[in-house]
């Protein structure tokens, strides 16, 4: 059996963003061997990651805190169970609610250990007023790349369309079920070469934003982080992953200029991987976290 979460991240539990996850809930349930728990986040009690690393030195990567997400905290516990989530989210201030952050937050454990690579996710980004919804599903799509999620699809609601969306987050929710049926059956993980290039043509496409924020803005490698970092840098073998991470960072600029997404986004995937395990090296393996980068977090050696 496969078990879905439908996290409504809203404090009003019949409000418009209740109504379209309960839609999406219907359609979930339509597929035969799926369950579907409605968990209403604000019954929960938990408050902001403290940053005190434990989840990465900690062998089992496990959160230190004691509330519904940290360890066995109740929240948690469902979380790490779940074959796939449909996070339905209000638009507060043009983008995801505190509610939703927090929750993004605090399943950072879960990033060191690799427990959500390849989970099934879909998200509904509700709003009324001025909206923003699309701004605000862009950012949530955001959060499931980070995370290594399998996007299966994100709605941007306003309610001046709500029947109409009521139908759409049906099919989402149809769509989201088989896709926990087939990581019930066997969770593919997502490499990140899978995975860059996966969310390409999704409302987060990673390759530009991830180019303009190592160069500054300036699509110029002399402007760029990776430079900066061969300046200062001193540990030797932070230098020598920067000095390789150098190479296939160029290689994506190139390709960049030539409008060759997909070759760029093979190379930046290589780059990104050697800078931060770089990073890693220089400023927090033996002063910050004071452990090395965990297994399943970024290999150099991901296809």
């Amino acid at each position: 059996m496969a078990y879905v979460l439908a996290l409504l991240a809203s404090g009003r539990s019949k409000g418009f963003t209740a109504s379209v996850l309960q839609a999406a809930i219907s359609g979930a349930q339509q597929i035969v061997g799926v369950d579907v728990e409605l968990v209403k986040l604000h019954k929960f009690e938990f408050g902001p990651c403290t940053s005190c690393f434990q989840c990465i030195r900690d062998d089992a990567h496990d959160c230190v805190l004691k509330d519904a997400m940290g360890g066995n905290g109740a929240l948690m516990e469902k979380i790490k169970q779940a074959n796939g989530w449909i996070l339905a989210d209000p638009v507060h201030c043009w983008g995801p609610s505190a509610m939703t952050h927090l929750l993004i937050e605090r399943i950072y454990p879960l990033l060191w250990s690799g427990k959500l690579d390849g989970m099934p996710f879909a998200s509904i980004s509700c709003a009324s007023n001025q909206g923003m919804q699309r701004l605000a599903n862009k950012n949530l799509c955001k959060w499931a790349f980070c995370y290594g999620f399998r996007y299966i699809g994100g709605l941007p609601v306003h309610t001046v369309y709500l029947e109409r969306a009521l139908l759409e987050a049906e099919d989402l929710g149809r769509k989201l079920a088989e896709a926990a049926k087939r990581d019930a059956a066997e969770r593919k993980k997502f490499p990140d070469g899978e995975r860059y290039l996966a969310y390409l043509n999704k409302p987060f496409s990673v390759l530009e934003p991830y180019m303009d924020n190592l160069t500054g803005g300036t699509m110029a490698y002399e402007n760029s982080l990776i430079a900066e970092g061969l300046e200062n840098f001193k540990r030797e073998e932070a230098i020598k992953l920067l000095k390789e991470s150098r190479q296939y960072f160029e290689n994506a600029l190139e390709l960049c200029k030539r409008n060759q997404a997909e070759d760029a986004c093979t190379q930046l995937v290589r780059a990104t991987a050697l800078w931060t395990h770089a990073t890693w090296k220089e400023f927090l393996e033996a002063d910050v976290v004071k452990t090395s980068v965990p297994g399943a977090y970024r290999p150099v050696d991901d296809e």
